[in-house]
């Protein structure tokens, strides 16, 4: 009877710690369920900062422990878990006092942390009475069981979709003895010509005459697969619509090709090509470098510490967000890839042929340049991804101060380059969002269809160039240019458009 009284006794102390642990960890696990689609990426970094809280919970619930003796440890055990809640819950009551009329920062700040004060000072109150610490593990168990749920299916979805394998393209043939370097860089979100001039008003017929003058064969009515960066870069790298028509999507059947485990560089590479990956930079972590490149190409910092789209959406849920961009701006930066970058990277000598993903994050949200085309530091953190609307200035600014450096840019690789190289410069889709009102009257494209309307421009030998049709899709890109290095007759195939719905891919017809 003395051993299970002493047992239960045993238990009721551990009780805090479980709470503890399970309170620390639970904004982790909840920031996963709610980014599920990223999960696959920075999954394992999330959970290694939980880790690291819960490590820095235990200790300093240890060193309080020693100042305050061992019976308080049950209450300090539940602020401390309370106030790891607390913390990752500023950014919803910030949005909430904003909603309620509440616009000055600082007083959104001090509201947070009265009511975290508030609430602290309750649980230090409601921890000296007995039944406390059941009722506040039995409150966190509950809180675990949605992120517990949506992660678990997550995890066996991914497991019955998985990427398995991949429609491959044929073999090496028989290829010339001198390979082209190929040269895929994809400028995001960058419009199609007619695209600007009807909805914005802004002519990119200087631009595009500058590419038609270095022999690229600019598609006038090109059009995405998708109006999205992962499905259309995956499709486009895989040569095939290897999506399901019908059926649910999941992050497994993108991720890896996304990051170079795909069809185009599976074929370069078989054709003994060497493989460069230039990932966006630290804001998009969907095209980052995977491994299976022979270099890597990363942005150049420009703050003090550099950190990527998980860490900046985990931030931005604590108060420590805004004090940082307050009082020290320059401390944190996303560092994104720039064409400088990109250039003073490249290596022309090599005796290999060289295949180079490029994917830049501009003219895309956030502003890169200022009004004078100088770099602008520090960069905003809001991508805007699914909507530019609000940022359409800063993003037509950010396009004129491009359209020069991707000139320079071809024209070093042309000049520097002696293995006439094949040159791709495209976008993964069009403009997302509301359109600004123009006059002009009758468009080309319908506007719920401008999302599709991207830029493709491509540099092949003549005899290559003449399989882009004007109707050009994105899907067949590698088609024409490994036939064009294999010297054969390229397999089109149709032109297909999706969108997404529910997770599931719905058929647009553009015609």
């Amino acid at each position: 009877m003395a051993e299970t009284k002493g047992m239960s006794k045993h238990s009721l102390q551990k009780m805090p710690l479980f709470t503890m642990a399970l309170l620390c960890f639970w904004p982790f696990a909840s920031f996963l369920n709610s980014n599920q689609d990223d999960a696959l990426i920075y999954g394992t970094q999330i959970l290694a900062y939980g880790l690291a809280l819960l490590i820095t919970s235990g200790a300093l619930l240890w060193g309080m422990c020693i100042c305050l003796g061992r019976r308080s440890m049950s209450a300090v055990a539940h602020i401390i878990g309370v106030g790891c809640v607390c913390f990752f819950l500023y950014l919803p009551l910030s949005n909430l006092l904003a909603h309620l009329g509440v616009s000055l920062g600082v007083l959104r700040l001090l509201a947070w942390l009265f009511i975290t004060l508030c609430v602290l000072v309750g649980i230090w109150i409601m921890s000296q009475r007995s039944g406390t610490a059941a009722v506040l593990l039995a409150v966190s168990l509950a809180m675990f069981v949605g992120p517990v749920i949506g992660l678990s299916y997550f995890t066996y979805s991914g497991f019955l979709k998985g990427d398995g394998e991949m429609d491959r393209a044929a073999r090496a043939g028989k290829v010339s003895a001198a390979l082209p370097n190929v040269y895929w860089v994809i400028l995001d979100a960058y419009p199609r010509a007619d695209i600007l001039h009807d909805h914005f008003g802004v002519d990119n017929s200087e631009f595009i005459m500058a590419l038609r003058n270095r022999e690229f064969t600019v598609s006038d009515r090109s059009m995405a697969n998708f109006a999205s960066t992962k499905l259309s870069l995956s499709t486009t790298a895989s040569m095939e619509y290897y999506l399901p028509d019908n059926g649910q999507l999941h992050p497994t059947m993108w991720t890896a090709r996304l990051q170079g485990f795909n069809a185009v560089v599976e074929k370069f590479q078989s054709l003994g090509y060497r493989y460069v990956h230039a990932e966006p930079g630290g804001s998009n972590l969907k095209t980052r470098c995977g491994g299976m490149e022979h270099k890597c190409i990363r942005a150049e910092p420009v703050g003090s510490i550099g950190i990527n789209e998980a860490e900046a959406n985990l931030l931005r849920l604590t108060p420590l967000f805004p004090v940082i961009r307050r009082m020290a701006p320059g401390f944190l930066s996303f560092d994104f890839t720039s064409v400088a970058d990109l250039s003073a990277q490249l290596e022309y000598s090599g005796s290999t042929p060289t295949f180079l993903f490029a994917h830049l994050l501009t003219p895309h949200p956030p502003q890169r340049f200022d009004k004078d085309c100088g770099r602008n530091v520090p960069v905003s953190f809001d991508l805007d991804g699914e909507d530019y609307s609000k940022v359409v200035d800063a993003f037509i600014n950010d396009l004129r101060c491009l359209n020069p450096l991707i000139i320079g840019l071809i024209d070093e690789i042309l000049t520097r380059d002696l293995s006439d190289p094949y040159i791709i410069i495209q976008s993964d889709h069009g403009f997302r969002g509301v359109l600004p009102e123009t006059g002009v009257r009758e468009m080309d494209v319908a506007p719920h269809l401008v999302a599709f309307a991207n830029l493709s421009a491509i540099k092949l030998p003549q005899t290559c160039a003449q399989s882009i049709k004007d109707g050009f899709s994105l899907i067949n890109t590698f088609r024409i240019v490994l036939a064009c290095i294999e010297d054969k007759e390229p397999r089109l195939l149709p032109n297909r458009y999706f969108s997404t719905s529910k997770g599931r891919l719905k058929e647009v017809h553009l015609e």
